[in-house]
């Protein structure tokens, strides 16, 4: 299978503190989304091309294939089933791969989000934790 090649990384979204007025918490959440998006799209990327690459050999081994069979002819018939079996291994072969590719993508895409949001939560909550002023206690406060 070819290289993937890389595409360009997103820039880190820094947005301007009054584009939200909940940025503290809105705003991790919007970046982690979209970095996980580029991550998701560059996966989804990578998996189009090997598998159209598997269905280019898909096509060019069942032509050769089908020449093969038909040099044999109807005097070699076992010939004729040997490079049909051949084929339909290998084509088996490439859906086995197209499979274990496909989890594989949808496994790390699941991933991508599930990281996002659990990074994007903990900025959040920081950001959060920091512009909170800390209470003053009264000398009569009652602990609850």
């Amino acid at each position: 299978m070819a290289k993937a090649t890389s595409t360009p990384s997103v820039t880190k979204i820094s947005w301007p503190a009054g584009i939200f007025g909940t940025y503290s918490v809105v705003g991790p959440q919007i970046a982690h989304f979209w970095e996980a998006q580029e991550d998701i799209l560059t996966d989804g990327e990578t998996f189009a091309r090997n598998w159209f690459e598997r269905r280019h050999t898909a096509t060019r081994t069942a032509l050769e294939a089908a020449m093969e069979i038909g040099h044999c002819g109807v005097s070699d018939p076992a010939g004729a089933m040997k490079a049909m079996t051949r084929w339909q291994t290998h084509s088996m072969e490439r859906v086995a791969q197209d499979y274990r590719e496909w989890l594989g993508l949808w496994t790390r895409c699941a991933g991508y989000l599930n990281n996002a949001e659990m990074e994007a939560g903990e900025e959040g909550m920081k950001s959060v934790a920091k512009s909170m002023t800390p209470a003053k206690r009264m000398k009569d406060d009652i602990p609850v």
